[in-house]
């Protein structure tokens, strides 16, 4: 039976369940979309972290739906974008979405594990992992993959969280279900582990914190982020009315608002 910890990590779920398709994960980012307070948004923030060439050639893994690109494209140049995931509907709805931007020359897009890049060594330019880490089984052998495939001088960007990431949301969800997805992100590769995990593969290594804070307006935002996860998946009619009644306590004692700590940010990682 898979444990609560391994659902984050087993292949079959993630990709017949889990990522399916972009509801989960749409479910997720209109949280953060509706509701996170920035000078720079996380998008336009995340690329400005590396130096982009003229005409680069960039590999995605763990593409989603591609919103990454449709959202800060226009602050790049020219790049040769190759998408990855190992599921087919993201790789379908990123192959879409990325499908005529400016500037965007979607050379391939595929699925793929993490652990076993079907590329030559030396390819890219930029490699970037954008919260995705903490879902391979075996980082290590993430890291390494990427690594080979970029060229040298070249970078990978890394994105995750921090051991407080969504306290607030996680805390109710706890009291609830027992248990919160994102309470095994932090471990398996956030910012108290990726550092040592890239060290393995890469040379130079630096974490970067986005500045934000979250005030959520909306008790359905949470409620749906909630659902999305592994655990919401697994409530039972009875936990989701309990659940509904909790985020509902959270916010009237918040005066009709719900303040949530955000850790998120990137690891720059050079070989």
């Amino acid at each position: 039976m898979t444990s609560r910890e391994e659902l984050g990590t087993d292949g079959d779920y993630l990709r017949e369940r889990q990522y399916k398709d972009p509801g989960n994960l749409n479910a997720r980012i209109a949280l953060h979309a509706k509701h996170s307070r920035a000078d720079v948004p996380w998008f336009d923030w995340l690329v400005g972290q590396v130096d982009w060439p003229d005409g680069g050639r960039v590999l995605e893994v763990g593409c989603g739906t591609g919103l990454l690109w449709v959202s800060a494209a226009p602050l790049l140049p020219r790049l040769q974008l190759t998408l990855t995931d190992l599921s087919e509907g993201m790789v379908e709805a990123a192959s879409g979405a990325v499908a005529g931007l400016p500037g965007m020359e979607l050379a391939e897009a595929r699925t793929c594990d993490a652990r076993d890049l079907p590329f030559h060594g030396g390819t890219f330019d930029v490699v970037v992992a954008n919260h995705m880490l903490y879902h391979v089984p075996e980082p290590r052998l993430a890291a390494a993959e990427f690594a080979r495939v970029l060229r040298p001088g070249g970078v990978l960007l890394a994105a995750t969280n921090g051991p407080r990431h969504l306290d607030a949301v996680a805390a109710v969800s706890r009291a609830v279900l027992g248990w919160s997805s994102l309470d095994f992100v932090d471990r398996r590769f956030g910012l108290s582990t990726g550092g040592e995990i890239l060290r393995t593969a890469f040379d130079s290594v630096t974490w970067h914190l986005h500045p934000s804070t979250m005030i959520c307006t909306d008790p359905d935002d949470v409620l749906a982020f909630v659902a999305s996860s592994p655990a919401g998946q697994s409530a039972t009619p009875e936990q989701h009315v309990a659940l509904e009644e909790a985020v509902a306590a959270r916010f009237a004692a918040e005066g009709g608002r719900m303040t949530i700590t955000t850790e998120s940010g990137c690891f720059v990682a050079k070989r």
